[in-house]
């Protein structure tokens, strides 16, 4: 009796007394049949159990067959598997599968281990290459010795796992196990060694060797070498995919968790800045170069008068007023006096920020030089008993002088930029409105040689003279009011600016990533604001107290003392984390710092002073500035027009400097705003 007469015996009978267990058996049969190819012939057997042991299973044996199937895969298999943000599969080895997660632990061969999807992996036989690239009709139509691989004799017959064209019952399975014998993968290049491929089914596996195909060793060098740079790539990929996953998780559980970061050594990238318009456009900055000169000689007016009151009107001055040649005289020496102490090759040489191009300018670092300089010439002049009052006699004058100045000055840099190329250009000079970029400025870095205007302007300029204008200050106090000695309001007013001056001056090297001078254009703003603005708008209230004397109690000094130093604590330790967290963001001593890990490869300080609000220097700032203002009293509010200034100047600057971190930081910037909300001050802005 055959099988098949046997078989359908089984199920008669079966079918008398277990009707379900007859369709489980058919079932059963029909999954485990396997086509092997006996000599010639194409019988169909039963694989699993002997095929001519038809001993009856039980239902509860068969139904355990026709469960869900098992993993794909099992352990120490070798297959492809793609690599996690990209389309590139490498070979791996599985390792072991997790049933409750349905992911593999796979290792690459680099040897890297993770959790990959079944959906990711792919079969070896997957990747073998095609033994011809023409199509169906015409392979069928070539003769079967151009179609046999390199690899085989003449003598060597058919694969005995080949199965014949006309079987139309194979098993996909046993199709898989029986593609070509030559492997060659394209993505990675494998070793030549043995390997097994297995297809189980039940407890049975059918298992055959084959080896793959040896290439060249310059081929396989030079395949090894791709491979190696896409694996490099592909790292760091994946390593800025498990952060971001990790920053996600970290935010959900806890938000003050510690990142624990280590980036690869990435380049300074210096983005594309998109041109923005700021300070309203051309007709913002029109208004601004028509108020500005005006308001300032205003308020240097009402100082000197007794009515200190800011709604007295506006005094009609004669143009000679206003002008005096020798005035211009005496200002222009001054500037070249500070130009020639700018040159003198003394001091540390730094380098800024890098530029679009790359590249990244020097600066000589010697203005704390310089301004001890002017401290021991001043004291010469007042040895040799030199008037210094005739400064503050022709205070006018000299803010005219500075403010024609500072017109020539932006005129100058308007035309030279003109030569300048678009890499030299800042993000508001290529813009084409000619009133916008006159008052922006054109040109980032302007030099004659290895004179830097801007850096000059910015440092010797704004702040030497803001210190040398209330000493003069002092100076006419003590002699319009008979004293012997400057009062108290003066001597604290002049004490706090002159030590934020030495602090900047000490720090000089910080203020070359400033948004001055790293990123503004040089024009008419900050050439007015550095050689007029600062040095004579600052020291209004050391004007203001020159005819406006004020008692101070003791007690009332010491708690303007205690709020200047409150707030220079913060403005220092602030900018310090900055800049010692910018310079080597892998400091041991920085390691209590916590950060966010961005895509432009610098990373954002989110701990400290910087996880309190976005711009804790900025708030340091506002708190010096009133408290300069407080020794001036309550009698006027003239006096105290810097901290209203300072503070809305500092407001808008900090929705530039964000608008400019956006674009630089994007999302990343987006959540360390959802982890410090505040700006300046907490739960207020």
């Amino acid at each position: 009796m055959n099988i098949n007469s046997r078989m359908a015996m089984f199920i008669s009978e079966d079918s008398k007394k277990h009707h379900t267990g007859t369709w489980c058996l058919f079932l059963y049969s029909s999954l485990c049949r396997t086509q092997v190819r006996s000599g010639r012939s194409g019988r169909y057997i039963l694989s699993g159990p002997s095929p001519y042991d038809l001993s009856r299973p039980s239902c509860s044996d068969i139904c355990a067959d026709l469960r869900m199937p098992g993993p794909r895969f099992s352990d120490g298999d070798s297959a492809m598997a793609r690599w996690p943000g990209s389309n590139l599969y490498f070979e791996i080895q599985i390792l072991s599968f997790d049933s409750g997660s349905q992911l593999y632990s796979v290792l690459f061969k680099d040897g890297t281990e993770m959790n990959i999807k079944e959906s990711d992996i792919r079969s070896l036989n997957i990747f073998r290459p095609k033994r011809g690239s023409a199509s169906p009709s015409r392979r069928r139509s070539r003769s079967r010795t151009r179609s046999r691989s390199p690899g085989r004799t003449p003598t060597q017959g058919r694969s005995p796992a080949r199965t014949p064209k006309t079987d139309p019952k194979s098993s996909p399975v046993v199709r898989d196990s029986r593609k070509g014998d030559i492997l060659k993968v394209h993505l990675t290049p494998l070793k030549p060694q043995d390997f097994i491929v297995e297809t189980r089914n039940g407890k049975d596996a059918i298992t055959r060797h084959a080896k793959l195909y040896r290439e060249s060793p310059v081929i396989q060098a030079e395949e090894e070498l791709k491979v190696y740079e896409k694996q490099i790539k592909n790292q760091k990929v994946l390593r800025y995919i498990q952060r971001k996953e990790y920053f996600a998780e970290s935010e959900n559980k806890d938000v003050n968790k510690k990142f624990i970061l280590n980036p690869e050594p990435t380049r300074n990238i210096v983005p594309v800045e998109k041109p923005v318009v700021e300070f309203g456009g051309a007709i913002g900055a029109t208004l601004v170069m028509l108020s500005m000169p005006p308001l300032l000689y205003y308020l240097l007016h009402m100082c000197a008068q007794k009515d200190a009151s800011l709604w007295n009107f506006y005094p009609h001055w004669t143009f000679r007023d206003l002008w005096e040649s020798t005035v211009f005289g005496y200002f222009a020496l001054w500037i070249l006096l500070l130009e020639l102490f700018y040159l003198l090759p003394i001091g540390p040489i730094a380098h800024g920020v890098p530029l679009a191009t790359g590249k990244r300018l020097s600066y000589r670092i010697n203005g704390l030089f310089a301004l001890f300089f002017i401290g021991v010439l001043v004291a010469v002049l007042l040895y040799y008993k030199i008037n210094l009052l005739y400064v503050y006699q022709h205070l006018h004058q000299f803010a005219a002088s500075a403010t024609l100045l500072s017109v020539i000055l932006s005129a100058y840099l308007f035309v030279r930029s003109r030569k300048a190329s678009q890499e030299e250009l800042s993000a508001a000079g290529k813009s084409r409105n000619f009133i916008y970029t006159f008052f922006m400025g054109r040109e980032l870095n302007p030099r004659i040689g290895k004179f830097d205007l801007k850096h000059f302007s910015a440092v010797h300029a704004a702040l030497i003279g803001w210190v040398f204008i209330n000493f003069i200050m002092l100076l006419a106090e003590m002699d319009i009011q008979q004293l012997e000695s400057p009062s108290a309001s003066m001597i604290s007013v002049n004490a706090f600016q002159l030590f934020y001056v030495l602090h900047a001056l000490w720090n000089q090297e910080s203020m070359l990533s400033s948004l001055d001078i790293a990123h503004e254009g040089f024009g008419f703003m900050l050439a007015f604001g550095n050689l007029v603005w600062v040095p004579f708008a600052y020291s209004l209230q050391a004007a203001y107290l020159v005819k406006h004397p004020v008692e101070i109690s003791w007690a009332v000094l010491g708690a303007v003392v205690a709020m200047n130093t409150f707030g220079y604590i913060i403005f220092r330790s602030a900018n310090n984390q900055k800049n010692a967290f910018r310079r080597n963001p892998e400091d041991p001593r920085l390691s209590y710092l916590k950060s966010i890990p961005t895509s432009c490869g610098s990373p954002l300080l989110a701990s400290g002073w910087w996880g309190f609000v976005r711009h804790p220097n900025y708030l340091g700032d506002i708190i010096m500035a009133w408290a300069w203002c407080l020794p001036c009293g309550f009698n006027d509010v003239l006096p105290y027009f810097y901290g209203f200034f300072l503070t809305g100047l500092l407001i808008h600057r900090v929705s530039r400097v964000e608008h400019r971190c956006r674009q630089k930081y994007s999302h990343d910037w987006d959540k360390y705003c959802h982890l410090v909300p505040y700006r300046i001050l907490p739960y207020v802005y």
